[in-house]
């Protein structure tokens, strides 16, 4: 009997043993979604090529350039109003010039004349030297010019001198561009409005057109000076000498109309 109560201890005394305190919980079972597996991260689009305007088309190589469009026609000859020319040539004959009546000129390219006019006395007393051609209104207000300005300075300036003789002029009506240049504008010379003074004839001898230096004062340069500013009294435009390398040695007169009555003098 002992013995089976003391087999009885050491058993439970194992059992004691082997059993934990706390015995295992088990695991909740995993839901469907933990079940599924992970979806792999997005991928980025591409970043889409943006769009070029297509290449013009390259000219074919037998292709030839675009000429320019051709300049506008020149304008006709200027018609002389009937009234004015006579006017004009009237007091011509008052003022004692010699001069006679030419066919009308017409040359293209814009020159020309309708109405041109040859003189070779600018009064009784004043020839000019050698005869020229340009319109009347061009003559008169020369012949104009050198009986109020050029014969009283002269006497003023150029008192050893003695009397005025004649106006030696360069060049009158002549088909061409501005200062002779091959392209531009046409010169005023072939519209008869223009007049180029080289020289004055006095009885002692010729004066010529000349440029003035600004520490020369005489009574020359002072003449020279008078004549220069004076003659835009009479024509729009004026180029005394040394206005530019194309009027060094002369006086370039003429009667260009300008609007609002502008004139260029220097």
């Amino acid at each position: 009997m002992p013995r089976l109560l003391l087999l009885a201890a050491v058993l439970a005394a194992t059992t004691a043993i082997a059993a934990p305190d706390n015995p295992p919980v088990p695991l909740p079972k995993p839901s469907e979604a933990e079940r599924a597996p992970a979806a792999e991260p997005a991928v980025p689009a591409e970043k889409p090529k943006e769009r070029q305007a297509p290449a013009a088309p390259e000219p074919e190589k037998n292709e030839e350039p675009a000429e320019p469009p051709p300049p506008p026609p020149p304008p006709p000859v200027e018609t002389e109003d009937k009234a004015a020319f006579e006017a004009c040539m009237t007091e011509l004959t008052s003022l004692g010039a010699a001069f006679r009546t030419l066919p009308r000129i017409d040359d293209g390219n814009g020159c020309g004349i309708d109405k041109p006019v040859a003189m070779t006395r600018l009064s009784s007393d004043v020839t000019i030297e050698p005869e020229v051609t340009a319109r009347c209104e061009t003559l008169l207000q020369l012949a104009r010019m050198t009986r109020d300005l050029v014969g009283p300075a002269a006497r003023l300036g150029l008192p050893e001198m003695g009397k005025l003789k004649a106006v030696h002029q360069a060049s009158g009506y002549v088909c061409r561009k501005r200062n002779g240049a091959d392209t531009g504008k046409i010169s005023e010379h072939a519209r008869g409005n223009a007049v180029d003074i080289s020289a004055l004839e006095f009885d002692k001898g010729p004066v010529p057109m000349k440029i003035v230096a600004s520490e020369v004062s005489d009574l020359a340069a002072a003449f020279q000076r008078a004549l220069n500013a004076a003659a835009c009294l009479y024509f729009t435009t004026v180029l005394s000498p040394g206005s530019d390398d194309a009027h060094r040695d002369h006086m370039h007169l003429d009667v260009m109309k300008r609007a609002g009555g502008y004139r260029y003098c220097r």
